[in-house]
């Protein structure tokens, strides 16, 4: 796994050994930061389920102010860390949180601009962590919400509080690109 763009490029990440992570491939990497193209700079952004950090440590390549690292696996965060310390992260450029995906949700009092969601495939809570996520002070009107997930494993494309605004399909990956409804539209 490589840096695609920006400061860090080629810089290489390591991997997990546990066969259980899916890692993001480059390819679907690269799809997610050219349909961002600059949504990145200067803003704040959540990875969760970062696992060995790819997604967060290229928006942070490509200009992120700071990056909040999630992931509730001992072994995924050990790899994290290595990984910005290897290629040099300075520490006030991120924060690393070991939580559930949804007890962080619940507990989050900040916003971010961009949420970068690469949950297991087959993680049963995928639409409820949507519906919590969209409703809680993460997200404003002005973030985006990134979620790759499994075309078995689609999300709610009608919703009251989010819209899907770009959809991609990529081998068993569907990546959703979504934002909070105005909150005065019904």
């Amino acid at each position: 796994m490589r840096i695609i763009a920006g400061i860090y490029k080629g810089r290489k990440l390591k991997g997990s050994s546990d066969l259980s992570i899916r890692p993001t491939t480059g390819r679907v990497k690269e799809l997610i930061f050219n349909v961002l193209q600059g949504f990145t700079e200067d803003n704040v952004a959540l990875d969760l389920f970062s696992g060995s950090g790819t997604l967060g440590i290229e928006a942070l390549s490509r200009g992120a102010q700071k990056v909040v690292f999630v992931d509730a696996s001992d072994r995924s965060l050990a790899v994290l860390k290595d990984n910005l310390n290897t290629i040099g992260v300075p520490e006030e450029k991120y924060s690393i949180v070991k939580s559930d995906a949804i007890q962080f949700v619940k507990k989050a009092e900040f916003s971010v601009d961009l949420l970068l969601l690469d949950p297991p495939f087959r993680y049963p809570k995928l639409q409820q962590l949507i519906d919590l996520l969209v409703t809680s002070k993460l997200m404003t009107q002005k973030s985006v919400l990134v979620v790759e997930h499994e075309t078995i494993n689609p999300l709610k494309l009608e919703s009251d509080v989010y819209e899907v605004l770009i959809q991609k399909k990529m081998g068993r990956s569907l990546i959703s690109f979504l934002v909070k409804k105005e909150e005065n539209e019904s």
